[in-house]
């Protein structure tokens, strides 16, 4: 019941959260592959490769 005026907004507006929680799935992966890198930067752009 806790839920119920979220779930009941999906069917109003057909909106999900699903494409950032993709995007931060796909983020996880990469730092859990990259513990290697030292720089942010090259973090940041190895993000947006996978990502796009």
């Amino acid at each position: 019941m806790s839920w119920r005026e979220k779930i009941l907004n999906y069917f109003d507006g057909r909106l999900t959260n699903a494409r950032t929680e993709g995007f931060n799935n796909v983020s996880k992966l990469v730092q859990k592959r990259g513990y290697r890198y030292k720089n942010f930067e090259n973090y940041r752009l190895r993000n947006l490769n996978v990502c796009y």
